[in-house]
């Protein structure tokens, strides 16, 4: 009986194996990629228009694309932009569906203080926080300017964190991609 157990838990770990071999042999390969969901808090809701939030969110989708970074699309639900609350593990679950192997948890807030503040998350698929930029402005005299300065002192935040854990770009705009690159140039 023990001898059969043996057995049985051998062959699993042997059949086990070339999916583990395929899974890192992909991610080495640059098959990195995030999965987006932004939030928006109650505060926001309250405070502030569905535009703000909406728009803050198309920035910083357009931001992400314009740097390159690898994300992966939900079929079904598109991009994920919502005030109702979804569990990490829940929105990890969906990245996992459709092959991201990091989460970007982007939470858009109103405190009563600030005319905005953004907060992102990055997770791995395993649901380990890997790091959090948080941008927010609270002395501009228009909301519109605190929109704006919020916005780029995030992007600024991000960039710095370009082709790292969580925030993986396509290969042909990667770092190393663009420093050959320039390295190559006449």
């Amino acid at each position: 009986m023990w001898m059969r157990w043996v057995v049985v838990r051998l062959v699993a770990l042997l059949l086990a194996f070339p999916i583990l071999a395929q899974e890192s042999a992909s991610a080495a390969q640059g098959d990195a990629a995030v999965y987006v969901v932004a939030f928006r808090t109650p505060a926001h809701v309250r405070y502030s228009k569905p535009e703000v939030f909406h728009g803050f969110a198309t920035d910083l989708w357009d931001f992400l694309k314009l740097k390159g970074v690898a994300v992966k699309m939900d079929p079904e639900r598109g991009t994920i932009e919502t005030e109702s609350p979804m569990s990490v593990d829940s929105m990890l679950n969906i990245a996992r569906q459709v092959g991201a192997t990091s989460l970007l948890f982007v939470t858009i807030d109103r405190p009563m203080t600030k005319w905005i503040k953004v907060t992102v998350q990055s997770y791995d698929r395993g649901g380990k926080l890997l790091w959090r930029e948080e941008a927010s402005d609270a002395g501009s005299m228009t909301g519109s300017g605190g929109y704006k300065k919020t916005l780029e002192r995030l992007e600024a935040g991000l960039a710095k964190r370009l082709g790292g854990p969580g925030l993986p770009v396509t290969p042909e705009v990667s770092p190393s991609a663009k420093a050959t690159e320039e390295a190559t140039k006449p």
